[in-house]
């Protein structure tokens, strides 16, 4: 027997009560077997767990140059979604990664961040003062204010990069969007004053560059580096390398002392910069700091112990200090006159956004050095943010592991940062009561303590501060490509040395 199109319309509004309101609800609790607290219409209601997915993005470079250091952070956050999806979402609410590529590239970084908030522009003047300025040299993001889109995600997690930052995160605070556990260290919108009222959507997990460099300072006096004339900055030639080189400089006043008789007031240690995503901008970089060397050389006696910070990554890092190496060795002119293979002492520290674990294939894929007894991995040292997966025992690296083997996957200092940043993500939802809004989010993650992940003795956040780890470890490169336990350092505990 068949039915009309007429009949079945009638057939449903008969079954169906016009009087029916969906359940009204302040938390999980207030709602039945399988059903959560959403809102919907601005109204917190009963819905099915099923049909409240919460949505996370994240934009990051998987293709270009530095495509290594977003693959590494978006299999480490997948690799925590998947694992708490198998053990039940978030009662029920299932995590999706909305990804972008965005190639390391500024322009492209901000576009995405737009996508991601669905950001509604208003005839209003903006709300956030870092959407206005000129960040980095930078034209503002916005003069109008931005709203959320009703497709925007719940927050931003895990972005790579200082230059594409600048560019994403004042999109997401002005549209109020959490933007949590990016991957760089910088101190401009990320932990200074720049975003005013609106930094409360920021929350970052690793160490800051300034706390990495405070570190490597540490460690390059423990080497003999005492004056800052024997000190270089290798470093990007943006917002970057600019985050690095301030670290550098406030670390050295602070464990060393002044720059008496710096020829360059604003930039008292020598700097050589090279072209982001541009690789072939290094080698005049390196000829220029070998020159830098020699005078040294030649204007000193004894021998002569110089630190090079390295903000940079992996193919820049790998290119200068094969360069360096190599010139130090090789049996020329300058050998005979400056002896630099015996009278110079490199010691090479890289910032953790380097890409250690590419930095170290490449400089154990080029094996001794020339005319020398010594690897290319000799006396490079990189400043982790994380503990180093291959020796430490703590919950959060001891499970990383297991995961990352179960996926049949390469394990990586990047995508452990990208599973712990996302372990704290989901530790402050599953604390949290009622609906998932951003703005609800802000207290709840305030309120999160130490999680004893084993990632630092100072660990949590707090109403004042936003940032998880204040912990750095430094880790130097094998021949075979591992790396052995140097250091640790923590904010306000005297550094602790392992060799």
């Amino acid at each position: 027997m068949g039915f009309s199109r007429s009949a079945w319309v009638i057939m449903l509004f008969a079954g169906c009560s016009t009087d029916f309101a969906p359940k009204p609800c302040a938390v999980d609790t207030d709602c039945g077997t399988g059903m959560v607290c959403e809102e919907r219409d601005k109204t917190p209601v009963c819905v099915g767990a099923s049909d409240a997915t919460l949505l996370i993005g994240e934009s990051a470079p998987i293709s270009g140059t530095n495509q290594a250091l977003g693959t590494g952070m978006k299999l480490g956050i997948e690799l925590a979604f998947d694992e708490q999806n198998a053990n039940g979402g978030i009662r029920g609410r299932m995590l999706s990664l909305d990804f972008r590529d965005d190639a390391y590239q500024p322009d492209l970084a901000e576009a995405n961040a737009r996508v991601l908030t669905d950001a509604q522009q208003l005839p209003d003047a903006a709300v956030c003062p870092s959407s206005t300025a000129s960040i980095a040299g930078n034209a503002p993001v916005t003069m109008n204010a931005l709203e959320r889109g009703p497709n925007a995600v719940l927050a931003m997690l895990g972005n790579v990069g200082t230059p594409t930052m600048v560019r994403a995160a004042p999109i997401a605070v002005e549209t109020g969007t959490v933007f949590f556990g990016a991957f760089t260290g910088a101190t401009t919108v990320l932990r200074d004053t720049t975003c005013a009222q609106c930094g409360k959507y920021i929350f970052n997990v690793r160490a800051s560059y300034a706390q990495e460099a405070r570190a490597t300072v540490e460690y390059f006096k423990k080497k003999g580096v005492t004056d800052y004339t024997d000190l270089i900055s290798f470093d990007q030639n943006d917002s970057y390398g600019q985050a690095g080189y301030s670290g550098l400089v406030q670390a050295y006043q602070d464990v060393v002392g002044p720059f008496p008789g710096s020829a360059d007031p604003t930039n008292p240690i020598v700097r050589f910069r090279y072209t982001r995503n541009d690789d072939t901008s290094v080698p005049a970089q390196a000829t220029a700091a070998e020159a830098y060397l020699a005078d040294l050389l030649t204007n000193n006696t004894g021998t002569i112990n110089v630190g090079v910070m390295m903000t940079d990554t992996y193919g820049a890092g790998a290119d200068f200090i094969v360069a360096l190496r190599t010139w130090q060795y090789a049996n020329d002119s300058q050998q005979t006159s400056l002896m630099k293979a015996t009278r110079l002492k490199l010691y090479f520290s890289n910032v953790s956004f380097v890409g250690p674990n590419s930095l170290s294939d490449r400089l154990k894929a080029e094996g001794m050095v020339p005319n020398a007894t010594i690897a290319f991995t000799q006396d490079v040292v990189v400043s982790q943010v994380v503990p180093n997966y291959q020796s430490d025992s703590s919950d959060v690296v001891t499970t990383y592991n297991s995961l990352i083997a179960a996926k049949g996957a390469q394990p990586s200092f990047t995508s452990l940062e990208g599973y712990v940043a996302a372990r704290v993500f989901i530790a402050g939802l599953l604390a949290h009561q009622g609906p998932f809004t951003p703005e609800s989010l802000v207290p709840t993650f305030e309120a999160l303590p130490d999680l004893s992940l084993g990632i630092g003795a100072t660990s949590g956040f707090s109403s004042t501060n936003h940032q998880y780890s204040q912990s750095v470890w430094g880790t130097a490169l094998n021949p075979d490509g591992s790396f052995r336990n140097l250091y640790f350092w923590s904010q306000g505990i005297p550094i602790q040395f392992f060799e």
